[in-house]
């Protein structure tokens, strides 16, 4: 006879395998299963409305991790609630280019802190209205730490771009664009429906009006004027050519008259120089003379006084007609004009 078996042990069993059973689907659900996981603190102070468990974490548009877990508290020091985040960034999702430690180590995170690294939430789905936690990199943000009592390593958090536009928006002053609209509304309206605007529109038509009946007659008489100018430039243009042809005329008769100058003058110079050269030679017989009575008369003979005041005569003229001779040969019109000033 066969031995019974026993239902406690049986029922233990059963229940081992359930056990096991439901931490593997927790495990494979949990998506932890490989790789190096770290979790993070993130505190938000805008509203979390689209955020949710098993959200993404983006890093430059790639995925590293999820959201674990989301809370909300109150923060006496900040006087408002903030919700607090946790997440899980697989560490091979990040390649370091040198080996750095741990990611979430002290002096790793504050080294990536001091660089600009913060996060913030980001709009997952258009349709949905779903969120996303995004880090990235942002110098010159301000660095606020609020998990004072938690163990997990923080990562400061900055508004998202819809806060910041909310924010923006609600430092508008609306009432008082509001009240200035209204009145430059009313001041449009006043200024439409002004006698004074009525009155401006009546005068402009009826100045329309003169002008159009005054347009005619006035375009005849630019017309009229445009010929009569027409005809001035006509004979302007005759008189200028008959006066260029007098021009012409007096032309050619002061280059004849400079031609016979030129032939009258030519002679003259060569019986200046001439009278200038006979001169000389007046000059030197002269001189001669005086030698020639030096030599029989005394010194202080009159006739050698004489002598001596014709050389100096002789010399004067012969210097004179030289200088003449030159000054025509550089100046021919001073017979006509007269010497220069």
């Amino acid at each position: 006879m066969s031995k019974r078996a026993n239902p406690t042990l049986i029922g233990s069993f059963v229940l081992v395998a359930l056990a096991i059973g439901i931490a593997v689907v927790v495990y494979l659900g949990s998506g932890r299963y490989g790789g190096d996981w770290y979790r993070f603190a993130i505190y938000f102070q805008g509203s979390a409305a689209g955020l949710q468990v098993g959200a993404p974490v983006v890093l430059k548009g790639v995925t590293i991790g999820k959201v674990n877990s989301i809370q909300v508290g109150f923060y006496p020091e900040d006087e408002d609630f903030i919700v607090p985040v946790v997440i899980e960034i697989d560490g091979q999702k990040i390649l370091w280019t040198e080996q750095i430690g741990d990611i979430d180590g002290t002096s790793v995170l504050s080294k990536l802190i001091e660089q600009g690294l913060r996060a913030r939430l980001g709009l997952q789905s258009v349709v949905t209205g779903q969120l996303r936690v995004e880090l990235g990199f942002f110098p010159g943000t301000e660095v606020a730490f609020r998990g004072k009592n938690t163990k997990l390593p923080e990562i400061p958090s900055i508004p998202s771009t819809l806060d910041a536009l909310i924010k923006v928006l609600a430092d508008v002053p609306v009432q008082d664009l509001a009240a200035s609209s209204l009145r430059i509304v009313q001041g449009m309206d006043k200024l439409v429906n002004s006698p004074q605007l009525a009155a401006i529109l009546a005068n402009l038509e009826s100045l329309t009006g003169t002008l159009d009946k005054r347009s005619g007659p006035l375009a005849d008489s630019l017309q009229q004027i445009l010929i009569e100018l027409h005809d001035l430039v006509g004979r302007i243009g005759r008189v200028v050519e008959h006066q260029s042809s007098n021009l012409d005329d007096v032309s050619t008769a002061a280059r004849e008259f400079m031609h016979k100058l030129d032939s009258q003058i030519t002679p003259t110079l060569g019986d200046v120089r001439s009278a200038a050269d006979a001169t000389e030679r007046a000059f030197e017989r002269v001189g001669k003379s005086v030698t020639a009575v030096d030599e029989l008369v005394g010194a202080d003979s009159p006739l050698r006084h004489e002598l001596l005041k014709l050389l100096k005569d002789l010399s004067d003229a012969a210097r004179s007609l030289r200088i003449m001779a030159d000054y025509l040969e550089r100046h021919p019109d001073a017979l006509l004009r007269g010497k220069r000033q």
